[in-house]
């Protein structure tokens, strides 16, 4: 009996069928000690019901694990029928930031997950110096009290001189001595002309400095993460805040050198992009943005990015398929639709042959 039941389960551990589909476990190694032993796996089977074919009966307890393992090779098989090359999606704007300066956190102002758009203030550095020197040199900067008593100063030196002349009577040393005051004064107005200038200079520093003590955000999008908290000692070499934008995607694809070449493939040539979701895998139509110019000569590839619109959010970082050529018209089910202006996705399933019906469409897997 136990070298039965020790056949039965090396069977359900090779392979298991469920529903058509035969998913590939780890052997299973079992210790029986008597009835009780062989009790306790029956127990532990869950109320596995077993056929003449090992088929795993509706209700089993495996039949969870069964239908992520059918998920997965439905992805494989749709993406060998639909060719292309293996790639993965990221985000079109990526930006990893933190402060140019050893520092504290003063201000969190943003969290996880939060829409932003550029310019808005998301983290602020422990800053009342830099502020109270900022206003000190504003109110200089701003002042024209300098100028303003050279202007008298310069009238004044020319009220003299004139009267001067127009006494007529004078010595020669009275006549120069008004008339250096007069163009000295010319001379400390400019002065202070250009003081005035350097101090709002001066004042531009600051502020550019002061610019250094908050993070702004550098593009709209999401904050992805925030890696500090308020009043952490942080360094100008620590990552404290990730920004991403996803309403476009960019997919990296590696393509034959010298299939790039046959069908002259460069910017805005068309692509087509399929996406790996739960659900069933989606068609989007993209644009090449530009293809390497030098291509590596081991795997005589060539790096193409790829540009595709996500008006339902897809995440980053999900599987896809690139090709060149148009896939034909049985994955059109799988392609994005306008909504008003934005992609739709249909919502046609996967069907059993993997590719929701598209199975008489034979790419055998081939990059294309």
């Amino acid at each position: 009996m136990l070298t039965h039941y020790h056949r039965m389960m090396t069977q359900i551990s090779s392979s298991l069928h469920l529903s058509g589909v035969y998913v590939r476990c780890p052997r299973v190694v079992l210790r029986l000690a008597g009835s009780a032993g062989l009790a306790a796996v029956m127990a532990a089977g869950g109320g596995l019901a077993l056929g003449s074919d090992n088929t795993a009966k509706p209700g089993s307890a495996l039949e969870g694990k069964a239908e992520q393992a059918t998920g997965a090779s439905a992805w494989e098989a749709a993406a060998e029928r639909f060719g292309g090359y293996k790639a993965d999606t990221k985000p079109s704007r990526d930006a990893t930031m933190q402060f140019s300066l050893s520092t504290e956190v003063k201000d969190v102002l943003v969290q996880g997950g939060q829409r932003v758009k550029r310019g808005d203030v998301l983290m602020r550095a422990r800053d009342a110096e830099i502020l109270a020197a900022k206003e000190r040199q504003r109110i200089i900067a701003e002042s024209t009290t300098e100028v303003e008593n050279a202007t008298k100063q310069l009238e004044l030196a020319k009220f003299k001189f004139q009267k001067l002349k127009e006494g007529g009577t004078f010595s020669q040393s009275e006549f120069e001595e008004l008339r250096i005051q007069s163009e000295s004064a010319g001379l400390q107005l400019e002065q202070a002309k250009i003081n005035r200038i350097t101090q709002q200079i001066a004042l531009q520093q600051i502020v550019g400095q002061a610019e250094r003590f908050y993070l702004e955000a550098p593009f709209d999008g999401v904050i992805e993460e925030v890696m500090v908290e308020v009043g952490q000692g942080v360094t100008e070499q620590e990552k404290i805040l990730r920004i991403v934008n996803t309403d476009r995607l960019w997919i990296d694809a590696y393509a034959d050198t010298s299939e790039t070449i046959r069908v002259g493939l460069k910017a805005e040539a068309p692509a087509w992009v399929l996406v790996h979701l739960a659900d069933a895998p989606r068609l989007a139509r993209g644009r090449v943005m530009y293809v390497s110019p030098v291509a590596d000569s081991v795997s005589q590839t060539r790096r193409v990015r790829v540009e595709i619109e996500n008006p339902d959010g897809w995440p980053a970082g999900t599987l896809a398929r690139v090709r060149f050529t148009d896939p034909g018209s049985a994955w059109q089910k799988f392609e994005t639709k306008p909504r008003g202006g934005a992609g739709q996705v249909s919502s046609t399933g996967v069907g059993v042959d993997g590719v929701g019906g598209v199975g008489g469409m034979g790419m055998g897997g081939q990059r294309q």
